[in-house]
């Protein structure tokens, strides 16, 4: 078949594709990132390029105006090569930005880091690593002495470790020679202790060698990480950005779907591995003038499907009935097993799933929390991409997934973006003009709306009358920010014109992103009701809430009530803890006594099937209405 060659003028790539291919698969070849958070299906519009040059053949989609397909852009999703092409990028989501964090200003700002090392203390868990630095000085060889370097290292070693207790993987051995006599036989050795063997994971001519541990919170739709100092548990250096498997698809169905196609679980686990994990470490590693052999140990907690497709594991049957993993518990394995960026005898530890849609980065959090370590009864949800919660002490606990798709995180909204400078978090509405206030993360000119600020404008849409119950837009025609859309077919609200957005065009919402996301928060509202009836207790019982996810950070609590997506309790009830994955996955790095206890939260778990349990779409239907059709479980709603 003929072949052409597609430009991407924004990176400055080229790539070469058969005749037919989409732009959207031209993209992917060619590692230039289009947000595609339906998996390239033609239903979100948000794969928006700009063809320049070249033959081509589109497929009329309502998500473009007439407008901007005078302006030659087209979804990429549906534009076909029909010869040699030049395309700019056009979309404002700045997925590809890495953002590199100042050691004073953490995750966190470690306040709630500590806060976690606290909880640990107290509950008798040492804060000590497996991992070690020593020097020593070796006698030189003669041909009286000729014992090899190996057993010259043993002989030096012989005060802490017994022989036949050493290991030394083939990459250490194979540059030890020089080291050696490079630092004049005075060296540096990175030792790893488990149970009562050690092993060397480095040898280094390097005096005052600074080693370093990373932890990685593989989001569906972001992923943070951090470098820790072994030896002092520091956090030095931070970074977060999008993670690139969403030109595969915004969630982990989209995208268990994909890696059966030809070729895409290899993509998957190269986007993810490739082009976001090792970036990460790029940059930090840059930051700090350290070296990526200097990083000896990893701890990576992501969803049961991320930790799948990290690995580079089939994910297919996660979601067919009986919805079984592969693996629930992950042996330790190196760096080198999946070509992480770090040395490459460093060990992995995955935090353990605890079915097919509850998996490490809630076992994470809930390490992080105290969660396992309380009296109180207490609800932990992480509101992200998905939206799973746990309930219980330290006694017990139950936890479930919400198929809430990637609303909150801006997905399947027309105008919605992950949280992301220029995305409008915070909404208030003027009841009598419908005139909106709005904020956006980094005070920038608004680009969409994320999570938080979707929740925001529906209770305000609410609570002004511009919605029923239903989510339904009142047709006020009197009120110029009522319109009707006829591409779409229903109405919507007009949020910021064009004229004030940064790239020319209306922030709306209509009827479907409503529906969208009143779906979502009905699955997780139904889904604090289902576990709740499982033990027999009401949301009276309930003596904390914790808000996990990045949702969290400017997550308004009445605004959520309002909506019916959090209970109607005492407010002093509710606690933030930010990213509590990357803080679990912290613990596991700086005490191995963590990591264990990380390992007993997943094996107490017990993991409830909503798709499975007939009750839960009972629980649903009455959970889609604002703020429910049972009022009496919102009673501060009622009062307004």
């Amino acid at each position: 078949m003929r072949k052409f060659t597609v430009y991407f003028k924004t990176p400055g790539k080229t790539v070469e594709v058969e005749k037919g291919a989409s732009l959207m698969d031209a993209a992917r070849k060619a590692g230039v990132f289009v947000d595609a958070p339906c998996g390239g299906k033609g239903h979100c519009g948000k794969c928006r390029v700009k063809v320049l040059s070249g033959e081509n053949r589109y497929r009329p989609s309502h998500l473009l105006t007439q407008e901007e397909l005078n302006q030659g852009i087209r979804l990429a999703c549906l534009t076909e090569v029909e010869g040699d092409m030049t395309v700019e990028l056009v979309q404002t989501d700045t997925i590809n930005d890495i953002i590199v964090e100042d050691i004073t200003s953490n995750f966190d700002n470690h306040s709630r880091v500590k806060r976690a090392i606290e909880v640990l203390e107290k509950s008798g868990i040492k804060i000590k690593n497996s991992f070690d630095t020593i020097r020593i000085k070796l006698n030189e060889p003669t041909l009286d002495d000729n014992i090899s370097d190996f057993d010259r290292i043993l002989k030096e070693l012989g005060f802490i470790v017994k022989s036949g207790e050493l290991s030394c993987p083939v990459e250490v051995f194979r540059k030890m020679p020089r080291i050696i006599r490079q630092a004049g036989f005075d060296v540096g050795l990175v030792l790893r202790k488990e149970q009562k063997a050690y092993e060397i994971l480095d040898i280094t001519a390097q005096k005052d060698k600074k080693i370093y541990g990373l932890c990685v919170d593989v989001g569906t739709t972001t992923v943070a990480s951090c470098l820790v100092d072994l030896s002092t548990g520091r956090i030095e250096a931070s970074a977060s950005c999008g993670n690139l498997q969403m030109q595969y698809g915004g969630d982990v169905i989209s995208r268990i779907i994909y890696s059966t196609e030809p070729g895409g679980l290899e993509k998957l686990q190269k986007a993810i591995v490739y082009g976001t994990v090792n970036k990460l470490i790029e940059k930090m590693v840059h930051k700090l003038g350290c070296n990526h052999e200097d990083i000896v140990c990893s701890a990576i907690a992501g969803n049961t499907t991320m930790a799948h497709l990290f690995l580079g594991i089939p994910v297919e049957n996660i979601r067919l009935e009986p919805y079984i993993p592969v693996f629930k518990n992950f042996p330790v394995f190196k760096a080198k097993d999946v070509d992480l960026g770090i040395n490459p005898n460093a060990t992995v530890y995955m935090l353990p799933n605890v079915a097919s849609y509850v998996g490490g980065d809630i076992v994470s959090g809930v390490l992080a929390s105290g969660l396992w370590s309380s009296d109180e009864i207490t609800l932990f949800m992480d509101l992200g991409t998905n939206g799973e919660l746990v309930l219980g002490n330290r006694e017990w606990m139950v936890a479930c997934a919400c198929s809430a798709g990637p609303a909150f995180e801006g997905g399947d909204i027309s105008c919605g973006m992950r949280a992301a400078p220029g995305a409008i978090d915070e909404v208030r509405v003027d009841a009598r003009t419908f005139a909106p206030a709005i904020k956006t993360i980094g005070n920038t000119k608004p680009s969409g709306i994320c999570g938080s600020g979707l929740i925001d404008l529906i209770a305000e849409m609410f609570l002004s009358g511009i919605i029923d119950g239903k989510g339904r837009i009142k047709q006020n025609t009197r009120n110029r920010r009522i319109r009707f859309n006829r591409a779409v077919g229903c109405w919507e609200y007009l949020l910021v014109s064009g004229k004030n957005t940064s790239d020319g065009r209306d922030i709306t919402i209509n009827e479907i992103d409503i529906d969208n996301f009143l779906r979502a928060k009905g699955a997780v509202y139904s889904g604090i009701k289902t576990m709740l009836n499982s033990v027999g207790i009401d949301m009276g019982d309930i003596e904390k809430v914790i808000i996990a996810g990045g949702i969290g950070q400017n997550l308004d609590i009445e605004s959520s009530v309002r909506i019916g997506l959090l209970p109607d309790i005492d407010r002093g009830k509710f606690e933030f803890i930010g990213n509590s994955s990357l803080t679990g996955a912290y613990l596991c790095i700086v005490s191995e006594e963590a990591r264990q206890k990380a390992g007993q939260i997943a094996d107490m778990m017990t993991y409830i099937e909503l798709s499975a349990d007939p009750a839960y779409m009972e629980e649903f239907v009455g959970a889609c209405f604002l703020p429910h059709t049972d009022l009496r479980l919102f009673p501060s709603a009622s009062a307004i």
